[in-house]
């Protein structure tokens, strides 16, 4: 069964035949993925089918997920909520700040967000939320996390104003006062909280990490495994400790 392949803008597309699009099950708009099953043999699958048949062959197999930020989760709520038509780059871009044009960017870099340019799109673009990342964005929007939730489950957790910063505080008064909770107000206006073990632990890691090198939260968090709000978690209260010095915007130092 041959197949043509057209060049559409920087990229390359293909038709697929009827018989190939019925067996898929494919209505339009979905996602398929393909596997190199051998050098230079793909097959190809719908996203929502693969790990259906991971778990047929190898049995219950959770894959990869995503780890996003507070930061990355509010910029995709603000993404979604523009209509899928007017998300070009472009206008989308104008509507962001620079801290958020940074986070749209490691959005992009994680597959989280890619610039699809196809159809009508094929010379402007417009931002697509992966398929994963909108079932967990829809997910959050129905269950919303609180910090106290966050930090019972996390051992941490972000604040993002002041009102609630006082509410918990007042909720958690005895465990701040005998030191078991740990927090800091950042200079972006945040709130970090930890559970001290949690971050007596996390804190070791970092250190390791950035030694007397200047490190980005991005670098700490890929080299650590922690997701970049952890990481600000333990940064920030380190630096409120003395033991880092945050050099520029989002980049830090062992003292």
């Amino acid at each position: 069964m041959g197949v043509r392949v057209y060049k559409v803008g920087e990229n390359l597309a293909c038709i697929l035949p009827k018989e190939i699009v019925e067996k898929l099950g494919l209505k339009g708009g979905e996602q398929i993925e393909f596997y190199e099953v051998k050098p230079g043999v793909f097959a190809v699958m719908k996203r929502e089918d693969v790990e259906r048949v991971i778990k047929e062959k190898v049995g219950e197999l959770e894959l990869p997920k995503k780890e996003l930020s507070s930061e990355e989760m509010k910029l995709l709520r603000k993404l979604n909520t523009i209509k899928f038509s007017e998300r070009i780059p472009y206008n989308v871009n104008r509507k962001l700040d620079s801290e958020e044009r940074g986070v749209l960017d490691n959005l992009i870099r994680k597959g989280a967000v890619r610039v699809y340019k196809g159809g009508k799109y094929s010379k402007t673009g417009v931002y697509d939320i992966s398929d994963d990342v909108y079932a967990l964005l829809k997910n959050t929007e129905r269950e919303e996390i609180t910090p106290e939730s966050s930090l019972e489950r996390n051992g941490y957790a972000v604040i993002e104003d002041a009102k609630t910063a006082e509410r918990i505080s007042s909720i958690l008064q005895k465990e701040i006062s005998l030191g078991e909770i740990l927090g800091v107000r950042g200079f972006d206006k945040r709130f970090y909280i930890a559970k001290r073990g949690w971050f007596v632990e996390k804190c070791e890691s970092v250190k390791r990490c950035v030694g007397k090198k200047l490190r980005s939260v991005e670098e700490i968090s890929r080299e650590t495994h922690l997701n970049e709000s952890a990481c600000r978690v333990v940064l920030e209260i380190m630096r409120e400790r003395g033991e880092v010095i945050e050099k520029r915007k989002g980049a830090y130092e062992l003292v």
